[in-house]
């Protein structure tokens, strides 16, 4: 019998771990924490940092990888107008313009260099070599060409039209955008159940969903808890999307809420991940995190096809955010030596005592 063989869809890869179909985020350093990068079927959730500029960036780097990759793309947002964040996308480049440090594993003449304890571990970023990435590399100064974007399947969503009757959440926003996906995935054949000519994704970009813009009007006659809208709009569209060929990305402003209310949405998503500024903090002058803009939390992982999620292999990562590129590394951080210079010599000494410290007394 012949072998039958599955047709690859373009800007997609199979996972080596479960056989998962994949997506590139667009961003290198993200896909290898994900295992390659984003399962398709599966929604992703991004809190936001305070004022909401680095996740909109991911977002945007999301949206151009699915621009690039010739797949569909849905776009919603209420606090801005769609199609201004997909004229902002990142131009595609050739060559990574800005490569990665990636230090050498020590030699036989370096080992008594570093503690032997260490002498096994991985060193910085050397996980990024053994995971094959999937997407582009692109430009943040440069915007994407305006005919790539012409020839593009985008759908935008703006919330202006919007039918009142909705039971099931105080804004009826929510389900009017729920009814937007699902006639796009309808109507572009992206169910498993589909035979379309040419197979592709669909890519589902959610900006600051349960932003104040998302509130029930004052006026509204709803006697539906308004704090329940956003988990069960992330419960049903992973239902949705579960079921077709799609992957949604949605930020949210997660400093708006209760940590009730944000642990009820990371149970409802398949990835969770949070970006943690540090401009306008106590942190933003530490000369330890200088490198770095601010912490990157990966907060949930999805188990597809398995018992349970991989395990990055660290907890502690870093974003940066330079002029052309945005990545995330693993955190490291300096020995603390001033602290420890400046804690010997504030060792606290008796009043009888002519030098040194407690353990010897000199009368």
């Amino acid at each position: 019998m012949e072998k039958k063989t599955l047709r690859s869809i373009p800007g997609t890869a199979y996972s080596a771990q479960n056989g998962h179909l994949l997506v590139s985020s667009g961003i290198p350093s993200l896909d290898t924490l994900l295992g390659g990068g984003i399962p398709v079927g599966t929604v992703v959730l991004i809190e936001e940092d305070f004022h909401g500029s680095y996740s909109k960036i991911v977002l945007k780097y999301f949206l151009a990888e699915g621009i690039v990759s010739n797949h569909s793309t849905l776009v919603a947002s209420q606090d801005v107008n769609p199609s201004n964040i997909i004229k902002e996308l990142p131009a595609v480049i050739d060559s990574d313009l800005e490569p990665e440090r990636v230090l050498q594993s020590p030699g036989i003449s370096d080992k008594m260099k570093i503690a032997f304890r260490y002498q096994n571990l991985p060193t910085r970023d050397s996980a990024r070599h053994h995971v094959k990435h999937i997407g582009h590399i692109y430009d943040l100064s440069k915007n994407m060409s305006f005919s790539d974007i012409e020839n593009s399947d985008i759908c935008y969503w703006t919330g202006q039209r919007i039918e009142n009757g909705s039971r099931t959440y105080s804004n009826p926003a929510y389900n009017a955008l729920l009814k937007s996906i699902s006639k796009k995935i309808k109507d572009g054949k992206f169910f498993l159940k589909d035979s379309p000519e040419k197979r592709t994704v669909l890519r589902i970009g959610v900006h600051s969903l349960g932003s104040p813009m998302w509130l029930p009007h004052r006026k509204s006659l709803h006697s539906i808890d308004s704090t329940r809208d956003l988990d069960k709009f992330i419960f049903c569209l992973r239902a949705l999307v579960r079921s077709a060929y799609a992957v949604a990305v949605v930020t949210i402003p997660t400093h708006l809420y209760h940590e009730i209310s944000l642990d009820r949405c990371i149970h409802s998503s398949d990835i969770a991940m949070r970006l943690q500024a540090f401009s306008g903090t106590e942190l933003e002058n530490n000369q330890s995190l200088a490198e770095y803009h601010g912490f990157f939390y990966l907060t949930k992982l999805a188990a597809i096809n398995s018992l349970a999620s991989r395990h990055p292999g660290s907890m502690e990562y870093g974003f940066k955010l330079r002029r052309k590129k945005f990545s995330i590394d693993v955190l490291h951080l300096p020995p603390d030596i001033q602290d420890n210079d400046s804690k010997r010599h504030n060792i606290p000494q008796l009043g009888c005592a002519t030098g040194g410290g407690m353990k010897n007394l000199d009368f």
